[in-house]
């Protein structure tokens, strides 16, 4: 069995196919969400998880925890597809600490200037 789970692993792994964990999402309120407008401040492009830093017009910083870079870029998005400054509009699901850390669990962002939005569904 174990000889049988090695193989399997290690063709995995040749092939090219991910392999993903999965992590609960147990430290965010599900069940809301927040919109927050305002400027990039920063895209830490960062495993496991890329972090989109946002400042709202009060001067607020807000991090939206999104996904690891390599899945970013099988969906699309590029480190230089969202450029410090730009105005965005990003949701995402509050941390339950949310009123003393600002952390989201990203959602949606969204480039008014020129309706680039993602997901584009």
């Amino acid at each position: 069995m174990t000889r049988l789970v090695a193989l399997t692993v290690t063709a995995a792994l040749f092939t090219g196919v991910s392999l993903s964990a999965h992590h609960s999402y147990s430290a965010y309120q599900r069940d809301r969400l927040v919109e927050v407008q305002g400027v990039l401040d920063e895209l830490e492009w960062v495993a496991p998880h890329s972090l989109l830093k946002v400042k709202d017009d009060e001067g607020h910083l807000y991090i939206f925890e999104w996904q690891a870079p390599f899945s970013l870029q099988r969906r699309g998005i590029q480190q230089d597809t969202l450029k410090t400054g730009e105005h965005i509009i990003v949701t995402g699901n509050p941390h339950r600490e949310f009123e003393t850390n600002r952390i989201l669990n990203f959602k949606s962002v969204r480039r008014p200037a020129d309706g680039w939005k993602w997901p584009n569904w």
